[in-house]
């Protein structure tokens, strides 16, 4: 039997994980009904991938296509998650586990990134905007990094005006990079790209207060778990059902 295991990392609000499980129902609905599929977390929540994945295979799960619900392939998804996987491959040597790329580079979140930088330009059309595209980043790896700056090359192109990419756990210091946008002529819009609000961005809006006292921010929402990104799950979760069949 083919099992799907969705790994999201975790928030420390109850509500959150929730509106991630509710999300991943949407998704369960589209794939076939003979698959085993459940979700886990790598923080802040009981379901974690060794207690998720022993009870797959208790139900006779053979095997299981690791989906990590995450924008880009950092330490999350190249270390944390297999190196939960090895303690269950440990004990059951004879499962196939296959583990699928993250999303954020598809076309639902793009579609999304676009929409928040055109809905700030239609609602303020007097100010001169200045965009700044951020993401969570990572030291370890630079693809999140270049993935980030061509997703911002490829919307300024259609809005108009220019976007910078920035991380908040990147190798630079993600205040000074948008210090470098900020400037007396030009309002800076936020867009956030996060799949939902969490304790990051939190910190990151009580940093710029703190920092730029003076200046008047754009703050657009994040992704907030929109459908379209469902499209791209499903995409990848079909073609590692191809690959394992």
């Amino acid at each position: 039997m083919i099992g799907i295991l969705y790994v999201f990392h975790g928030s420390q609000k109850n509500e959150k994980n929730q509106a991630a499980m509710d999300f991943i129902q949407q998704l369960e609905t589209r794939m076939d009904p003979t698959f085993y599929q459940a979700t886990a977390f790598l923080e802040n929540h009981s379901d974690t991938i060794p207690s998720v994945a022993e009870k797959m295979i208790k139900h006779g799960v053979t095997k299981i296509i690791v989906v990590p619900v995450l924008l880009f392939a950092a330490k999350h998804a190249l270390v944390d998650i297999p190196a939960e996987l090895d303690v269950v491959k440990e004990r059951h040597p004879a499962v196939q586990f296959v583990q699928t790329e993250t999303f954020g580079s598809k076309k639902g979140s793009r579609q999304v990134l676009l929409e928040r930088f055109q809905e700030a330009a239609v609602t303020y059309p007097d100010d001169e905007l200045v965009g700044i595209l951020v993401a969570h980043g990572t030291k370890q790896t630079e693809q999140p990094q270049e993935v980030l700056v061509e997703i911002a090359e490829e919307i300024q192109q259609q809005v108009g005006f220019s976007i910078a990419a920035v991380s908040l756990k990147g190798k630079e210091n993600y205040l000074e990079e948008i210090k470098k946008q900020v400037s007396n002529h030009q309002r800076p819009v936020i867009v956030p790209f996060f799949l939902f609000d969490g304790h990051l961005i939190t910190i990151m809006k009580n940093k710029l207060k703190e920092t730029f006292p003076t200046t008047d921010f754009i703050m657009m929402p994040t992704l907030e778990f929109d459908p379209r990104i469902l499209n791209d799950l499903e995409q990848i979760v079909k073609e590692a059902v191809t690959c394992i069949q």
